[in-house]
């Protein structure tokens, strides 16, 4: 599939935050951290085998490699998500090739992958189901996922598929009534679906930002 030039006059916020941040804006800058370095350290830390000062060196050279390759974004390939996922994947190897468990963490990295291969091909014939979600061995998936979303939405999925809370106790818990908790717990499942989607595309791919 071919992707046509972007055109600046609809330029997506993505397109338009790199293209300051390759101008040298300093805000655009930390709008971009601020954005994504939440969604970027869950991406990484279960990647990198739970180690929390190997994901926050991993998260740092990301940004920098970002910063350095903004003008290299492309829309048409995806959000600014999936593109800082995609460098992280760079970074890791990296820093993979002098750590002490590199073929533990290397192992680790190959079952995630395959899981979300299998993962997103039943994503293709099928609505992302309450037992998907729910599953032990996509445990991990769902919360580097949900570590993605705003924050009201993160809450309800994480009430319901992590907290087990029944839809009663979610309308209690948010002050809403049991169909609005319905409504927002659906636009919840729709939103990890397409972020899911999106991060599951970003880990499948090989290929370099």
């Amino acid at each position: 599939m071919t992707h046509c030039p972007a055109d600046p006059d609809a330029a997506s916020p993505d397109a338009l935050l790199l293209r300051r941040i390759a101008s040298g804006d300093e805000a655009a800058i930390e709008a971009l951290y601020e954005s994504h370095v939440d969604g970027l350290y869950a991406f990484v830390f279960y990647r990198v085998g739970r180690e929390p000062a190997l994901a926050e060196d991993v998260v740092q050279d990301t940004f920098l490699a970002a910063l350095d390759a903004a003008t290299s974004f492309d829309p048409g390939r995806g959000s600014a998500r999936a593109w800082l996922c995609t460098i992280s994947r760079n970074v890791i190897r990296r820093h993979l090739r002098h750590h002490p468990r590199t073929e533990q963490l290397g192992e680790t990295w190959a079952r995630i992958d395959e899981t979300l291969s299998e993962l997103f091909a039943a994503l293709e014939g099928a609505p992302l189901s309450d037992e998907l979600i729910a599953r032990e061995q996509t445990r991990d998936l769902v919360s580097m996922t949900i570590a993605n979303l705003p924050d009201r939405y993160r809450s309800v999925l994480e009430r319901k598929y992590v907290g087990g809370e029944s839809l009663g106790e979610l309308a209690r818990a948010l002050e809403l009534s049991e169909d609005a908790a319905k409504s927002l717990l659906a636009r919840a499942r729709r939103a990890f679906r397409e972020t899911f989607e999106a991060m599951s595309r970003a880990l499948a791919t090989e290929t370099n930002p």
